[in-house]
């Protein structure tokens, strides 16, 4: 097949494979990812590149959306377990976001958002899902609301600050969040504070 005819049959979401693959390479991560590097990996010039994307900034916002819309699916399948105990489910959530391909993909879109502001966008709503599902996980337990709250607040910023400093921490295995978790649960939570700020009942 000529490079022309190879070129015509891809697609965005090709290069947004071939993207992710060059992140999770052995010499992979945000510097991974060359116009270069990716026209060898799809056997294509680089005009097929600019065909679907005006930079490698329009290249990583596609990647950010891909990794939320995977993301929104992963929480999808587990809130479609019901048979799994809450417990199962929060143990399952964890130890995929601790995953060696999710670690290294979720550093590398954190990376890039520092100067993307499209990016940056992304990550804080893949924040804020990640939070609402440990939380609604949390809400089946016997704490209240702002218990909930709370533990989700400390297991989201523990996860993020794993990703972006596990290189220099000892590894979190599967057996370890396994081991973990029911002990964080069987923790006593305090009663988080009221707000002062917080409007009263009726207030918008």
């Amino acid at each position: 097949m000529t490079e022309s005819r190879r070129s015509a049959r891809l697609r965005a979401t090709d290069w947004v494979d071939a993207a992710f693959s060059l992140v999770t390479s052995e010499a992979g991560g945000v510097h991974g990812v060359t116009i270069a590097r990716l026209c060898t990996t799809l056997g294509v010039t680089k005009g097929s590149f600019y065909w679907h994307f005006r930079d490698l900034d329009a290249l990583w916002e596609a990647m950010a959306a891909r990794w939320q819309e995977m993301n929104r699916r992963r929480v999808a399948d587990l809130d479609e377990l019901s048979e799994v105990p809450p417990e199962g489910r929060l143990i399952a959530l964890s130890t995929m976001l601790v995953s060696r391909d999710h670690l290294t993909v979720e550093r590398a879109i954190r990376n890039w958002a520092r100067s993307n502001d499209t990016v940056a966008e992304t990550v804080r709503n893949i924040d804020t899902e990640i939070f609402e599902a440990v939380e609604a996980i949390l809400r089946e337990f016997e704490m209240s609301p702002g218990q909930a709250r709370l533990l989700s607040g400390v297991l989201v910023y523990a996860g993020i600050g794993y990703i972006h400093g596990h290189e220099g921490l000892p590894i979190i295995s599967p057996e370890d969040i396994q081991r973990a978790i029911p002990g964080l649960l069987s923790l006593t939570v305090a009663e988080p504070p009221a707000d002062p700020d917080a409007p009263g009942p009726g207030v918008h």
